[in-house]
């Protein structure tokens, strides 16, 4: 053995390996043996072959049976008689007829149903008993006479006649059986085949992207602000002309309108209060951003939100994000609300 076939850890060698190798397709072949569609297609290999091989060893005990038959119909006959030529159909015929039954009985037979008649079994015995009798009579002839009887002749004419019809016998049963075999296989295979597919599992869920930055969020159509009124649009009529003419906006703009809430000082660590623009109508997560956005500039610029801030966080016109800066503005941010 070489060193390489040897493992000495392990204790793994080639023979080893070859009897895993023979265990594992052992295994394999357990489930297919064990397969009814397997079984079905050996049955049917089977029955072939084994029929195949039966109709050659009849048609050869049939040429010998058919020639006693002749000698006893044609007889001294010449072989210009039409009886000479007409007693060789005798034996074909009777054959004929008796595999033609015996086929019909194998098919229902395989479907569990018996020829229950009594001339079924009458005719079978008829046809056996003619082919008997005109192979043995011939070979008895010299008996009558001053001759002696030919005892192996006598046997055979005998006993292949009766091979021919256990033969023509048992072909039938041979198909009804493997029938039978290959209609139990298919009917065990369709009570374990499913009926209903099991769904597909879904494919995976490709990797969601990283977090980029955030897009500024457009407005909704829906969420836009109503037309204001004479008397809405004072207010930011007139914070827009105090922020022209570079008035303090303190006076005209109260921080409790804007959050609810009293604004803090600028030194002052408190946090701002939510907003909640009233000139128009945005989504909660807008307002959200716009009050971290005023919360940011304010602590760390001292500043307001400009018209810029504004847009970077939800698309507005010019004219709205001007108004909605004047709205969030908070006072005291190096003498104006925006810079």
């Amino acid at each position: 053995m070489a060193k390489s076939d040897f493992d000495s850890e392990s204790g793994r060698t080639r023979r080893v390996s070859d009897l895993e190798r023979r265990i594992a397709e052992s295994r394999h072949l357990r489930s297919l043996v064990r397969d009814p569609d397997l079984v079905a297609v050996r049955m049917e290999t089977s029955r072939r072959r084994t029929v195949a091989g039966l109709w050659v060893f009849l048609a050869t005990g049939l040429v010998f049976t058919t020639t006693g038959v002749h000698d006893f119909l044609a007889g001294n006959r010449a072989i210009g008689d039409p009886m000479w030529w007409a007693a060789w159909t005798v034996e074909p015929m009777f054959a004929g007829l008796l595999i033609v039954l015996l086929n019909f009985e194998a098919t229902i037979l395989a479907h569990g149903i018996a020829p229950e008649a009594a001339w079924w079994s009458r005719i079978k015995h008829v046809l056996l008993g003619s082919t008997l009798f005109m192979n043995v009579v011939p070979q008895l002839a010299p008996l009558l006479g001053a001759g002696s009887v030919n005892l192996g002749s006598l046997a055979v004419h005998a006993i292949i006649p009766v091979i021919v019809y256990g033969l023509a016998e048992v072909i039938p049963i041979i198909q009804a059986r493997s029938r039978a075999v290959i209609l139990a296989s298919y009917e065990t295979a369709d009570q374990h085949t499913p009926t209903e597919t099991t769904p597909a599992e879904p494919p995976p869920k490709p990797p969601e992207p990283e977090p980029s930055a955030p897009a500024p969020i457009e407005a909704e159509p829906m969420l836009a602000p109503p037309a204001p009124t004479e008397s809405e649009t004072e207010p930011v009529q007139s914070a827009a002309s105090s922020l022209d003419s570079g008035a303090d906006t303190r006076e005209h703009t109260d921080p409790s309108e804007v959050s609810g809430e009293p604004e803090p000082a600028a030194g002052d660590s408190a946090v701002l209060g939510r907003v909640r623009p009233s000139s128009m109508r945005l989504p909660e997560h807008v307002v959200d951003k716009l009050s971290e956005a005023r919360e940011h500039a304010y602590r760390t610029e001292g500043r307001s939100l400009t018209a810029a801030d504004v847009q970077d966080i939800v698309r507005l016109p010019d004219t709205l994000a001007t108004t909605l800066v004047a709205e969030l503005a908070v006072p005291d941010t190096n003498g104006h609300p925006v810079s």
